[in-house]
């Protein structure tokens, strides 16, 4: 890769915007286009779908598919895969105007821009298609509700510019979307569907980990629409005709309600009942005023979370980027989640934390969201029984926190990155003592904080040896955090960082006694 940037994005302090197509980068455009609100995500890709390079893309939070591997060759080689896992395509739409269906990969089109408006969380994207002569402006918009974490809508806006006619939709929600790492094909069993009213709905389970997901829409138009149910292949879905007259735009719109459920002591029908309720909750909901809610949420929120830099508008977009991105994949809403590897904007990386959640992600939550900063340490405690089984699993005691993982459960199928990195405990205790530097809630720390950094101490005193020579402590056969020294003995960092877990352990252990006096 070059070390220059290779721009192709319009510099603006709030926007991010692309003119043009530029298919060779479709991927990236994809990603840096996503949405999200910690409950779930999806990629910038074209909801009428595409015949180019593309990886249609949604996820939610901690829905993984759990695949076992073959028994091990040797003790602590970790077999068995969990990733997260690529749902449903919920955008899916196809439109016709003649004989012609649209893909940008081959129709003839014009004026392309895709703009994500940070300030207000709304994505959108327009264009003008010549379909045999026959000129129609369209126009997407999307966006995922922070409001309402089950929430997101989708519209389209048809506009005849030298013409008068039909256009034919097939929208739907499509539960045969691939998951494309691995060649794994598609993951989801479409298990239930049915309309209730103007509600129309869909149920996907995964085979192995047993987790559904279920979503909804309602179809809003600004002219009159007769849908008729359009299901096949795994999608659930309308297909209408709209009546277009040149010069006037046409709006269809679309309301999701979405839910997902990770508990396998409920029945299907349990949880189809329960994601049925959450859409008719929602039922009167229209898209302004649901569009809307969201808006003030970001309007709202970048109050208190802007960075401004001055006299450098590219650095002055970058940082909003970060920030926006950082707030859209996490802002501990539900302490089951945490950051996970590219958000919820892809499959690579599997979905999985990193130590870097703590080391790099969790000092911006603790400056400006500290419930948030509170709920990644929660995952940790929530996830400690996995640790101290992987410690077993190497033979040592304590807890031994996963090089990656969803569940708790280490998935590094590489042994020298899952084994011999053995800093990632120690950025979990890290993360503890900053948490209590900075926010001090001390009931947190002397509850669960402590019994973490005792587990974690544990570990580290069990993981290293006394020098026969200099019968100093230390680590032997490690991997440094560059990743680029394999069975290097006394790492600096490592060693470091595992002394001041330990020294900080004692001293909680120290003032515990004296809190309670207190």
């Amino acid at each position: 890769m070059p070390k220059v940037a290779q721009r192709y994005l319009d510099v603006d302090p709030w926007v991010i915007r692309q003119r043009g197509l530029h298919p060779n980068r479709a991927r990236v455009s994809e990603a840096i286009f996503a949405l999200g609100n910690e409950y779930m995500g999806v990629r910038g890709y074209f909801d009428e779908g595409y015949g180019g390079d593309s990886l249609v893309g949604s996820f939610f939070n901690g829905v993984y598919e759990h695949i076992p591997g073959p028994e091990p060759m040797f003790r602590g080689i970790v077999t068995d895969q969990t990733f997260l896992a690529n749902s449903v395509d919920w955008l899916h739409t196809r439109i016709s105007l003649g004989r012609e269906t649209l893909d940008l990969a081959t129709s003839k089109i014009s004026g392309f821009v895709r703009t994500l408006d940070m300030r207000t969380g709304l994505m959108t994207r327009e264009f003008v298609w010549n379909a045999g002569g026959k000129k129609l402006h369209v126009t997407f918009q999307r966006f995922v509700s922070m409001a309402d974490p089950h929430a997101a809508g989708q519209r389209i806006t048809l506009e005849p510019l030298n013409f008068s006619g039909s256009v034919k939709l097939r929208v739907g929600m499509d539960f045969s979307n691939e998951h494309e790492e691995g060649d794994r094909g598609t993951l989801w069993r479409l298990i239930s569907s049915g309309r209730k009213g103007e509600v129309v709905a869909g149920m996907g389970k995964l085979p192995g980990s047993g987790f559904r997901v279920f979503t909804s829409y309602r179809l809003e138009c600004s002219q009159p629409i007769e849908p008729k149910p359009a299901d096949d292949d795994g999608v659930v879905g309308d297909e209408l005709t709209l009546k277009l007259r040149q010069g006037r735009p046409t709006t269809l719109d679309r309301l999701f309600c979405h839910y997902k459920e990770k508990s396998n002591r409920k029945t299907d029908a349990a949880v189809w009942q329960r994601g049925m309720d959450l859409a008719a909750k929602r039922a009167k909901l229209a898209y302004d005023e649901a569009a809307e809610k969201s808006v003030a949420y970001w309007l709202d929120v970048w109050g208190s979370l802007d960075v401004t830099i001055e006299g450098d508008p590219a650095n002055q977009q970058g940082i909003r980027f970060c920030i926006f991105n950082m707030h859209q994949t996490y802002h501990g809403v539900d302490p089951a989640n945490n950051v996970t590897a590219k958000g919820l904007t892809g499959e690579n990386y599997w979905g999985v934390a990193w130590w870097d959640t703590e080391t790099y992600c969790l000092p911006f939550y603790l400056f400006n969201n500290p419930r948030a900063a509170k709920n990644l340490l929660a995952y940790r405690y929530r996830t400690l029984g996995g640790a101290i089984r992987r410690a077993r699993q190497l033979d040592f005691r304590g807890a031994r926190y996963p090089m990656c993982t969803i569940d708790g459960d280490e998935v590094c199928g590489v042994w020298q990155h899952g084994d011999l990195e053995i800093h990632v405990s120690a950025a979990v205790a890290y993360g503890i003592r900053q948490y209590d530097r900075l926010i001090g809630d001390k009931e947190f720390l002397y509850s669960k904080g402590v019994e973490m950094l005792l587990q974690i101490s544990r570990y580290y005193a069990s993981r290293g040896e006394w020098s026969p020579l200099t019968r100093e402590f230390g680590f032997w056969r490690v991997m440094g955090a560059d990743e680029f020294h394999m069975m290097a003995h006394n790492n600096c960092y490592k060693n470091v960082m595992a002394a001041k877990a330990m020294q900080y352990t004692l001293d909680v252990m120290a003032e515990m006694p004296k809190a309670r006096v207190a």
